[in-house]
């Protein structure tokens, strides 16, 4: 950050969401940074004559969102999604700074890995970017900190019937080695992502629902919640008896379960280092069994029965929950279709990135949730988590100057023929949506405007605590 620097760009709103509140005002930006938020005074006259200014009037301003997870599928499934459209999505989605998670091959678990992803993300992506690398090599984990992962990123799923996404050198299931990566992700002070799973339970009530149900989307959704999501559960329990072992940072994924919920809040009640994700299509798209019957493996993924949608809700506005991750899982058309007959051996997971803030705001508009409660969970306490605050997810001085800007009145269609994921799919098309990124600013640049992407491949850059 340079004082000296000329203010080049000024935006006006009057409703603006700093970390002070609200502000009538303006916005004034110095080569990419944020110098100075604003009342304008009439009376003074205007001291930046050279500066763009850009009146968005009574549209709402909010921070940039962090997604702190994502699936961009470069290198090794760039059939799926890649950087350059990835990030596009993300940025007509009101999403800043991508992180993405290390299912892609080879998986970034050593150092010589990581550094070649990450090339490859500074090549195509348009959006900033980071990466949660794969922290299933003890013996590694300390020199990727060091080489600039954001966090660490164990699944402790081990599937069966398929060999993507969970495939060798991203999951850990065995609680020694859990207990090892805990260790050594310990000493680096950087967060541990886990996806909560137990693959022997798992297994067997797959056994169960293909017995019972089949083995079509229904019998998938009904497995992962057989009783009342202990494959899930198990997963959560085992982890927290292992942060509690270590003082590992552990950030638990996917949480949806009444007894994991319960589990969590008892562990941050206690003052432990333990914080959790919800991802918004469980919170509104797959929170109904016929969500799963119309659209069948293009859905799963997860579904939520009633009783847990609700539990999850609750965790999401109490606090229980810190952060909302987009869990942006694009797959081929042709990868998805076979779930029609067997999802148990087809992958799940569906694009998400550049939906979900329309999807957080029409429910703030139906008055489940606040606009200031979106943004602390999709903007400000992930930049916070990876260790950005006052860089990333706020707007205040010092702040590089990412926004978002937002008509929160405006009621629009999602149509699959705006997707920007290279999978070019979703199942919220033709789903009306009330509250619509119109720009986004990176860096003080303008990346969008009305769902056109300006931002070129690799013009983002990778942010390091």
């Amino acid at each position: 950050m340079n004082a000296d620097q000329p203010v080049d760009l000024i935006v006006r709103s009057r409703r603006i969401l700093t970390t002070n509140g609200w502000l009538d005002g303006a916005i004034e930006i110095r080569g990419g940074w944020i110098s100075a938020t604003a009342t304008p005074d009439p009376s003074t006259p205007v001291q930046h004559p050279t500066a763009r200014t850009i009146d968005v009037g009574n549209h709402l301003v909010l921070p940039g969102l962090v997604d702190s997870h994502a699936h961009i599928r470069e290198p090794g499934f760039t059939d799926k999604e890649d950087w350059a459209h990835g990030s596009a999505a993300a940025l007509a989605g009101g999403v800043t700074t991508v992180v993405d998670m290390p299912n892609v091959n080879p998986p970034p678990n050593t150092v010589e890995r990581f550094l070649a992803h990450r090339a490859l993300a500074q090549a195509g992506a348009r959006s900033d970017f980071a990466h949660n690398v794969a922290g299933t090599v003890p013996s590694e984990i300390a020199g990727l900190a060091d080489a600039g992962a954001a966090a660490f990123k164990v699944f402790m799923v081990r599937d069966a019937r398929r060999t993507y996404p969970h495939m060798p050198g991203i999951a850990v299931d065995d609680h020694a080695e859990l207990l090892a990566v805990c260790e050594a992700v310990a000493t680096t002070g950087k967060v541990l992502m886990v996806h909560p799973h137990d693959s022997s339970l798992g297994e067997l009530y797959s056994q169960r629902a293909i017995a019972q149900w089949g083995r079509g989307p229904v019998s998938y959704a009904r497995s992962l919640r057989m009783n009342d999501g202990l494959v899930m559960d198990t997963g959560i329990a085992t982890m927290l008896l292992l942060q509690r072992a270590t003082g590992v940072r552990l950030h638990l994924l996917h949480v949806s379960t009444p007894n994991g919920i319960a589990m969590i809040r008892a562990a941050k009640a206690e003052g432990r280092a333990v914080t959790a994700e919800a991802n918004p299509f469980h919170m509104l798209v797959v929170n109904s069994m016929a969500t799963i019957e119309r659209h069948g493996p293009f859905a799963m993924g997860q579904w939520l029965p009633e009783a847990h949608a609700e539990a999850l809700w609750a965790a999401v506005l109490d606090g229980t929950i810190d952060v909302i991750g987009s869990d942006h899982t694009p797959h081929t058309r042709a990868e998805k279709e076979p779930g029609w007959q067997d999802m148990f051996a087809t992958p799940g997971g569906s694009p998400t990135i550049q939906h979900y803030l329309s999807l957080l705001l029409t429910a703030a508009a139906e008055g489940q949730i606040s606009v200031e409660r979106i943004v602390e969970l999709c903007a400000t306490a992930p930049a916070r988590l990876l260790g950005w605050a006052g860089r990333k997810g706020s707007i205040q001085v010092g702040a590089d100057a990412d926004l978002v800007v937002v008509d929160p009145d405006a009621q629009a269609t999602i149509r699959e023929a705006d997707v920007l994921s290279k999978c070019g799919w979703t199942i919220l098309d033709g789903r009306p949506v009330t509250g619509v990124p119109t720009m986004t600013i990176r860096r003080g640049e303008v990346a969008m405007v009305d769902g056109t992407v300006l931002a070129t491949p690799g013009s983002g850059r990778h942010v390091t605590a």
